[in-house]
Parts: structure tokens; sequence; C-alpha cells
């Protein structure tokens, strides 16, 4: 049958024109859903909600912003994707300290929204 990944999302990146406006979507967000924000996963670039949601403080990929897949092997994903004729941004990947890829962006994106897979 061959491999079949265990892809998962994880989280959606919304590309916001600045840091005011990253910050009221987020707030707007917590307070109709009762959600929180995350302070471990803020940065200079982006706010968290929980750890679904990424608010970039600036555009970021993609037209509207990224959807990010976890998956255990991101190798053997990216291979099972690129079969299916879905390119990779070799210039965009992250790799851990030992090597290992951590993150890569694919090429297209879908309805606005750029892809990037994640090494669980």
């Amino acid at each position: 049958m061959g491999y079949t990944p265990d892809f998962e999302i994880v989280h959606m990146g919304v590309n916001c024109a600045d840091e005011d406006q990253a910050v009221g979507c987020a707030v707007r967000f917590e307070t109709l859903f009762a959600l929180s924000p995350n302070p471990e996963k803020e940065s200079a670039d982006a706010r968290f909600t929980g750890t679904q949601i990424e608010w970039l403080k600036a555009p970021g990929r993609g037209t509207h912003g990224h959807i990010a897949l976890a998956t255990a092997d991101l190798p053997a994903a990216q291979a099972y994707l690129e079969e299916k004729g879905f390119a990779f941004d070799r210039r965009s990947v992250k790799y851990f300290p030992d090597g290992r890829p951590m993150v890569i962006y694919a090429v297209e994106e879908i309805s606005g929204f750029a892809i990037h897979l994640l090494q669980k």
C-alpha cells in the first residue's frame, strides 16, 4: 500500500497589516470564544491565541496567511506530497540543531493560504 503520512493541522497563521491589527484581532477572538493568549509562543513577529491561531504582526507567506501541518516524518511526508505534484520551496527549510528538517513551506497556495509542514 505504501506510506501514508499522519498529517495533523496544528495552527493557522493569519496575516495582519501590523501589530495593532494582530493584537486587536487576537483580543477580539479571545473575548468572543473565551480563549487565552499564549505568551509562551508570542514573538516579535506574532501573537498566538492558544496554540491554534497565530496572528502575524505583518503579512507573511500566503495571501491570507498559512496552515501548519505537523507530521511524524517530515521528509517522508514531503516525498509523499511531491509524488502527488506538490512542490516545496527548498529555501524555506529550517533545521533542528542536529540537522533534521523542522519546517518547510510549499510553493503552491491553496485558496490564498500557504502550507507548511512541521516535524512533530
